[in-house]
């Protein structure tokens, strides 16, 4: 499936699960909750609320990073 694709798929799905409320996520700045995170801004926007989560387990500096 080529990627472009399949990102167009999941935004499409986000905002079809979401409608028109505001949904929030849990970002530990990993790559998994990375992807979600820009694919949940990329179909929601401002009514995405991220939270960051510092699990404590990151490299020095890398949280600020993140933020």
């Amino acid at each position: 499936m080529d990627y472009r694709r399949f990102i167009d798929e999941q935004i499409a799905e986000i905002r079809n699960r979401v409608g028109g409320a505001t949904a929030i996520n849990a970002l530990s700045g990993g790559v998994d909750s990375s992807v979600v995170t820009v694919l949940g801004h990329r179909a929601l926007g401002a009514r995405l609320k991220t939270v960051f989560v510092d699990n404590a387990l990151m490299r020095e500096g890398e949280p600020q990073r993140v933020l």
